[in-house]
């Protein structure tokens, strides 16, 4: 079974369903549920032997979760989501519990889950992306009695999904001596690279705030850029099916009155573009900056900064290795600029690193349940980042 609260966002649940797909390759006879609080849970492919249960959908508004569809107050949809996870977890009897980012749940809503697992002797993984947040931030989350008890209690290995060489979660964050010596880096979660660019062709630049629910303010910056602009470029826009549906109408509209431009809501496609693609405009999620890795495509990153840093930390790292370009509110208007300019460039400095998380995942969980190890489990590290 695995969890993914997905508060805000298609990230957790995408880098289930990659987890999923692995875990099916290493173990063609399982079945696997994910239980999700994403609003897109039925809107992505499901690999064969893999189901997901969707929770009522949550979002944050002034930085507090709420019931993003029903009339509930935080209360009773916790305990809905709550009894729900707990109730699923007991009829589906699963042999492992892998929880993803969040140690407790959202608001705790996993302690009865993992109370429930610990009494049973059923094993738990703990899955984190390799950078959280700021290094304050971490450190007051984690020192929280509920979260520092699960950490110390809960769970038998914590995975991180990255390459140290990029961000080592040991050296970047205060991880408790308790769980220092359970923490693994296993490399980055992300599908096998797609077919490749194509030569002779005019150059495609793909635009994509992930799930859109905070990402249209730079997509609308991107189209306005183009207004009266001749560029040697075609665009591909993805807006995300969490955008606001007024202004998702008007960026249509201003995008039809733009030569070269296509645009749509939701695309469950996105690894095949950023890899075929001359050049991304992206903000800097997990998935789109490991697909982005994966596939060698120039990439300008537009973060956000707030209420997390994880999206700037991330994409920062990632320019001081020369493999992309990281412009904050104040830089949108250069946008057109840092696009041409990468796209003049051509093939961008390489950056190896570890893309075998997926892999490397199921091989734990493999050993974990018995079933054996097909390879080395514990990544030292991958291959050294390089340009």
């Amino acid at each position: 079974m695995l969890y993914g609260h997905d508060s805000f966002g298609l990230g957790h649940l995408r880098r289930c369903l990659t987890l999923a797909e692995s875990l099916r390759s290493r173990l063609p006879d399982a079945s696997i549920l994910i239980v999700t609080g994403s609003p897109c849970a039925t809107q992505f492919p499901v690999p064969d032997g893999v189901d997901v249960l969707k929770l009522p959908s949550v979002t944050k508004e002034g930085g507090r979760y709420v019931s993003l569809r029903l009339g509930f107050g935080l209360e009773n949809m916790l305990r809905l989501r709550s009894q729900t996870i707990l109730a699923a977890f007991d009829a589906f009897e699963p042999d492992l519990l892998l929880v993803d980012h969040t140690p407790v749940g959202m608001c705790g809503e996993l302690n009865k889950t993992l109370a429930s697992a610990k009494e049973q002797g059923i094993p738990c993984i703990l899955g984190l992306r390799d950078v959280i947040d700021s290094p304050l931030h971490v450190a007051r989350e984690w020192s929280h009695p509920n979260i520092r008890k699960a950490l110390a209690e809960s769970y038998e290995e914590v995975l991180v999904y990255g390459d140290p060489r990029v961000f080592d979660m040991r050296r970047e964050y205060p991880v408790p001596p308790e769980l220092r010596e359970r923490v693994h880096h296993v490399g980055y979660v992300v599908r096998p690279a797609v077919e490749q660019k194509s030569s002779g062709k005019t150059p495609e630049v793909l635009v994509t705030t992930g799930g859109g629910g905070d990402g249209l303010d730079r997509i609308e910056a991107y189209l306005r850029s183009l207004v009266g602009r001749k560029v040697a470029w075609k665009s591909r826009v993805v807006i995300g099916p969490l955008a606001d549906d007024a202004r998702a109408q008007a960026a249509e509209s201003l995008a039809a009155k733009i030569e070269g431009v296509s645009i749509t809501r939701f695309d469950p496609h996105l690894r095949e573009h950023i890899a075929q693609a001359d050049a991304v405009v992206a903000m800097a999620g997990y998935n789109t900056c490991a697909e982005i890795l994966a596939s060698g495509t120039p990439a300008v990153l537009l973060p956000r900064t707030t209420p997390r840093r994880e999206q700037f930390v991330r994409a920062t790292r990632l320019r001081s290795f020369g493999v992309a370009e990281c412009l904050v509110r104040s830089g949108l208007t250069r946008i057109p600029e840092t696009v041409n300019k990468l796209l003049e460039a051509g093939v961008r400095p390489e950056l190896r690193v570890d893309m075998g998380g997926a892999d490397r995942t199921a091989d734990i969980v493999a050993k974990m349940l018995g079933a054996g190890v097909s390879s080395e489990s514990i990544s030292p590290g991958g291959k050294a980042c390089s340009q």
